[in-house]
């Protein structure tokens, strides 16, 4: 069963973003498990409108999701079979931490080593939706065994030029 992230918002497809936080705020608050404990059907919309929020609040996964769909961001963020297999502790720190609408980000300072790398992979409409496993060769810098990267031949040291000051 399909659910309409636009509805699940109370939101007009047209919505603006300012639109769609304020709504996602509101019901955030009235479906959060604390204000609602033990009602798993409370707990169960939280994730919902959590979910919906994650992809509208998104310029590029709303873009998706306006053109085709839950199909066109399944795979993003959760994993492709349950957008919520993330855990519930992921929508908690979507909601009080790093990126979220009520501010106080406690995120380290940069992504972890490695992660910053990207890489343009064309992958056909069905396997995006079905899944597939694909080999990326990614090329990286290496440091020179010879100079240790700093350009001076081995057994000098680096000098900048007196005239110009290296510029």
């Amino acid at each position: 069963m399909s659910t309409d992230f636009y509805e699940l918002l109370e939101v007009a497809r047209d919505a603006s973003p300012e639109q769609i936080k304020r709504a996602y705020r509101k019901l955030a608050r009235e479906l959060h498990p604390d204000k609602n404990p033990g009602n798993k059907e409370a707990e169960e919309r939280f994730k919902q409108v959590s979910r919906a929020y994650e992809v509208l609040s998104d310029a590029e996964s709303r873009a998706r999701y306006d053109q085709f769909g839950e199909a066109g961001i399944s795979g993003n963020g959760a994993g492709a079979g349950d957008p919520f297999a993330g855990g519930f502790g992921d929508i908690i720190n979507a909601f009080f931490g790093g990126g979220s609408p009520f501010g106080a980000s406690s995120a380290p300072a940069g992504p972890p080593r490695g992660q910053d790398l990207e890489v343009v992979v064309d992958v056909p409409f069905e396997e995006a939706v079905f899944g597939s496993e694909r080999e990326v060769r990614v090329r990286t810098a290496v440091r020179c065994d010879e100079c240790d990267g700093s350009g001076a031949a081995r057994g000098t040291s680096v000098q900048t030029c007196p005239t110009c000051s290296g510029s």
